[in-house]
């Protein structure tokens, strides 16, 4: 995605929102990385110049975005993607969903994660609930276990 910004000439910043444990924190256990990667910021911050973005473009907010602290430290502007890709339960999406809904631009898009992965049940349900109820996000689509929302 950096690059086809770059490519455009459209202006790009990351706000990166994560623990970095280590490893895959879930369910409160720390895990290793499938990739065999660490996750650490400077894992994080490499991987991100290797894909052309420089560092005066990524923010790093190290923490949990259910922490109100931190939900408040990244509300100082819209932004037009959100990945959420953080505590797989029903109560953690269901915390980030109403984040995104605050700070998420109309028009941008919200990619969820695990959406329809079995080992990851919360994901989908906390999806499904939150799209019934009083939203501003529509589902535009599902790709493999990737649910697009569409801000208005």
């Amino acid at each position: 995605m950096a690059r086809q910004l770059n490519r455009i000439g459209l202006e790009h910043r990351i706000t990166i929102v994560d623990p970095f444990t280590g490893g895959q924190l879930q369910r409160g256990r720390i895990r290793a990385d499938a990739s065999g990667s660490p996750v650490t910021e400077v894992v994080a911050r490499a991987n991100l110049q290797l894909a052309g973005i420089t560092d005066d473009r990524i923010r790093v907010v190290p923490g949990y975005s259910e922490d109100l602290e931190i939900q408040k430290s990244i509300s100082d502007r819209e932004y037009g993607v959100m990945i959420i890709d953080g505590d797989h339960s029903a109560e953690g999406v269901a915390i980030d969903l109403a984040l995104a809904e605050k700070v998420v631009a109309a028009g941008g898009i919200v990619v969820i994660d695990d959406y329809g992965d079995r080992k990851w049940a919360g994901v989908e349900q906390a999806t499904t609930e939150h799209l019934a109820g009083e939203t501003r996000f529509d589902l535009v689509g599902v790709v493999a276990t990737s649910a697009f929302l569409r801000a208005r």
